[in-house]
Order: structure tokens, then sequence, then C-alpha cells
């Protein structure tokens, strides 16, 4: 299968062509047989191709891709519940060499319609993090709302203004629509969360766009329902955990806001699955996104541990409330599967100065 280009820079997709050549993480695997790799991704789909810019990025990852990737694990990895690993973590209990986690953020329905069946015919266990109010009140997330609005936009050109900053986005080609895309996700991320929702909205009145009153949306933006959830959990196979309620960024949060968003999304969670909620998962989560206030605020209010989307593999002296995570949901290159879950790459790109691996936020 075809997978497409890579999402990070040229000189990563370089580095990790050269280091796939050399066949030499065959032998990190061996080296980094007690190290625990955990898989990432965010939402599937079954369509070859979609309109416009929408999933522009391969952040939702066709279902023959994710099959590949199920099939690799389960040949040259032991893939084990995240709770089992967390638990061992925090006993000093020995796990099976190579073990690896599959975890999925934010709560997307092809969790349940494209992953879930490829997760029952491999037999391999993952944890699924849910951002409470996407999935129980379809408050669809901010850059879902961006990418349609952008998508579908009614005007060839829109002009914006967010404070001093005045856009002029050129919206007649699809190009141009990734640039306004992309360009204005990194505005609005750097903006204080507080400001952020108006932005949408404005982008949204902008375009003459909005995917809170189109026709439920279109699949590839839907949230699971709780049923979907609970079948899911009933199963045995598939773990939930906490992504926040409404996808905050914690450490830019004051403590009061991060905490009541910890506390809300495990009500949820707990009232409408019947079962306790102890796995979180940072949004965003890179470097930054977190610290040690976090931490201190889930392990007060019961969660066990917390994953980050900072690139590596986890020892066995790993702080729980930091797990590292490698992005598998996007477009790669052949042998990067290979390269990255070996640990190699994470040799080679700090023996490349400058070169560094970076995660798709969550």
């Amino acid at each position: 299968m075809d997978v497409g280009q890579p999402a990070g820079p040229s000189h990563e997709a370089w580095l990790i062509r050269a280091l796939f050549r050399t066949q030499a993480f065959r032998a990190a695997r061996v080296l980094a047989r007690r190290r625990i790799v955990m898989a990432m991704y965010h939402g599937f789909t079954a369509a070859d191709s979609h309109e416009g810019i929408e999933n522009h990025e391969g952040k939702h990852v066709h279902v023959g891709r994710f099959r590949e990737h199920l099939a690799f694990l389960k040949r040259h990895h032991n893939v084990v519940p995240l709770g089992d690993v967390v638990q061992a973590l925090i006993a000093g209990r020995p796990l099976p060499e190579r073990a690896a986690v599959i975890t999925i953020d934010d709560g997307y329905r092809s969790i349940y319609t494209v992953a879930y069946p490829a997760l029952r015919e491999f037999g391999l266990p993952a944890s699924v993090f849910l951002t409470t109010a996407f999935v129980d009140n379809r408050q669809y997330l901010w850059t879902d709302r961006v990418e349609f609005a952008v998508n579908r936009a009614a005007a060839g050109v829109v002009d914006l203004a967010f404070g001093a900053t005045a856009l002029s986005l050129d919206l007649r080609t699809v190009a141009g629509k990734r640039a306004a895309e992309s360009r204005l996700r990194g505005l609005l991320k750097a903006m204080p969360q507080e400001s952020r929702l108006g932005a949408v909205e404005a982008i949204e009145r902008a375009t003459g766009r909005t995917l809170l009153d189109a026709a439920g949306g279109t699949d590839l933006y839907e949230p699971l329902t709780w049923n979907e959830a609970a079948e899911m959990a009933r199963s045995g196979l598939v773990s939930i955990g906490s992504h926040t309620h409404t996808h905050v960024i914690l450490a830019r949060c004051d403590p009061a806001h991060a905490a009541e968003e910890l506390r809300t999304s495990k009500r949820i969670i707990e009232g409408r699955l019947g079962m306790p909620c102890t796995l979180f998962c940072y949004p965003n989560g890179r470097t930054g996104d977190f610290n040690a206030g976090t931490g201190a605020e889930l392990r007060a209010q019961g969660y066990v541990c917390a994953l980050t989307t900072v690139y590596g593999a986890n020892g066995r002296d790993a702080n729980v409330y930091e797990l590292k995570r490698y992005n598998l949901g996007k477009p790669m290159i052949p042998g990067e599967l290979e390269v990255r879950l070996s640990g190699l790459f994470d040799i080679g790109s700090r023996l490349a100065p400058g070169r560094t691996a970076r995660a798709r936020p969550a």
C-alpha cells in the first residue's frame, strides 16, 4: 500500500531512509526489547479519498494501513493493555519483552466503525481517550471546525482580523485552502484558550460554513456514541480513559480550571459507562503542555497515568504521568514504522544536530 509522503521535515525522511537501508533497526529492536513502545492514533477512515482538504494531513488513518500496523505489532511485539503496563511500572513488576501499547485519542466515531473491527480481528487491546464534551454534547473539536469551514467556504477570498493580525485568505484552490488552514491553526493554537472559541466562530462567520450546522457534519468528524463506547469497553479489549472535557492544554489553564476539566471528564465517563476511569492522555501533549503540577492534580483525582505526544520509548523507570508515544497516525514512508518502533531513529536524531522527531498534537 502507498503510505504517502512523510509528515515530518525532509531531513527526517532522509535520516529514516538511511537508517532503514542499514537494517540496523533489527539489532536496535533486540537491544530495546525491555523498553515499552506506545503507538498513538486519532481517527480512521475506510475512504480512499476525501473532498478538498478534508484529512489533508492524514490524521485519519486508512483502515488498510491500520491493519498493516496491527499485523506488524502482533508479529514483532507483545501488545498489552495500558493498565497492565502502568500497574507493572508502579509495582516494579516485569513485563513481557518488546511490550507495546495501542492508544487512540479524541473519541471519533471511526474508532468504533473502522478501528474496533480490526482490533477484534487481530485480538489486540487498545486504550481510547475521550474528550467528553465532544462525545457527550457533540461539541466538535476546534481544529475540525476550522478545517471544515475553510474547506467548504462560500467565498473565494476571506478577510479576517485577530487583534493586530489581519489576514486575507485565498480559498479558491486546494493549495490555498491548505495554506490557510495551516496558518489559522497555528494562530489559534498560540492564542489564550479563553480567546480561541471566539476566533473559531469568527472564521465560521467569515466563511459562511460551520460544522455545527452541517447536516450530521461529516462521517470523518463525528464522535462516538456512549452505546458504542460501552460496547467496546464491555468487550474487555478496549479501555476508556479521559482526554479532558473540552480538549484544553492543562498547563495553560489556571489550576482550578485544570482540576475541573479532569473532574468533569472523569465523572461523565464513569457515569456513562459504569466503570472507573483512571487513564489519562494530555491534549496536544508536547513538552510544556504538562508539568509536575498537572501530574500532581491527576494523581489527586485518581488517575494512575498520563500519556504525552513526546516521541520515544519508555524505560522500566518511566514517570507514569509523562509516558512517551510514537505517532503512527500520520503518513509514513517505507521503512518508517520499523525504524521508529525500534528506537533507532531516536538515537539517530540525537546524533544528528538539530534533527528531532515531533509528534502531531493530539
